[in-house]
């Protein structure tokens, strides 16, 4: 007699995804939040947590130093980009939003500043060739939606000592872009390496994107965030704190949101 064993997660995956599943989370490039107490033990506000440029476990004399990047639109146009990886495997990914962060420093009120958000979509790194471009342009605003991602950005706060007295003049942003037409769709993202890059707006004011940031490292291998500036694209670079501290490449925390689908191979029948 033929009977069936079936993982029951698979199953309801694929019964979501076939009644066409809701968007979800699907990927996270890189941490931001640090935690509620800063390094030199200062909780943050109640609710909120913060993003502290950290140092080396254990190096008490040297830290990251660079609290943001420009991929805002001032007199200026800067754009910020990063890479992600669709893994090796019989499925593609549907991608429909890209969430990147950004502060205005002192900006005090309780809704968003930020008006809005362009972003590119590449199967390449960036270029002015326009070399791999798969969708999006410099113009169009996607901003969907930008909302409280109730962290505040610091400086190290105890290394080098004395450190950087913690404070809440650079509350960060949760902003939603939206795929681009061209790139929607079931399956565009084949198995393989992707670029974004974006920049967001409040008119013309300057506001920044926070590096990425984990716990007790200034920096991981494989980190390879760029910027674009007046003078084309370069990599982002943290200098560190004192100035001989050696300089280490950043990446951009953002995420993915869509649809993971997935294979009937994954079910066994005996």
């Amino acid at each position: 007699m033929r009977t069936k064993r079936v993982n029951v997660a698979v199953l309801v995956a694929i019964t979501a995804f076939c009644a066409g599943s809701a968007s979800a989370q699907i990927y996270i490039n890189a941490p931001l939040d640090t935690g509620p107490t800063s390094n030199s033990g200062v909780a943050a506000p109640a609710g909120t947590t913060w993003s502290e440029c950290q140092n080396d476990a254990g190096n008490f004399t040297e830290s990251n130093t660079l609290s943001g990047v420009s991929c805002s639109v001032t007199t200026t146009v800067f754009r910020c980009a990063d890479d992600f990886v669709v893994p090796a495997g019989p499925n593609a990914w549907t991608v429909d939003a890209v969430i990147v962060y950004a502060y205005q420093t002192g900006f005090a009120g309780g809704t968003s500043p930020i008006t809005g958000g362009t972003l590119r979509i590449w199967n390449q790194p960036p270029n002015p060739a326009l070399t791999g471009l798969l969708c999006g342009d410099e113009t169009t605003n996607v901003l969907a939606s930008s909302t409280d991602a109730t962290m505040y950005r610091l400086f190290n706060s105890s290394v080098p000592p004395p450190g950087t007295t913690p404070g809440t003049t650079r509350h960060i942003w949760r902003n939603e872009l939206t795929v681009p037409a061209g790139c929607a769709g079931t399956g565009f993202f084949v198995p393989g390496t992707y670029w974004i890059d974006w920049n967001t707006s409040i008119g013309t004011s300057a506001h920044f994107a926070p590096p990425a940031t984990v716990v007790g490292v200034r920096g991981l291998a494989g980190w390879n965030a760029m910027q674009f500036t007046a003078t084309g694209w370069g990599a982002v670079i943290d200098a560190g704190n004192p100035a001989t501290a050696p300089d280490v490449p950043l990446d951009f925390p953002f995420e993915l949101t869509g649809v993971l689908p997935v294979t009937l191979q994954q079910f066994t029948v005996e």
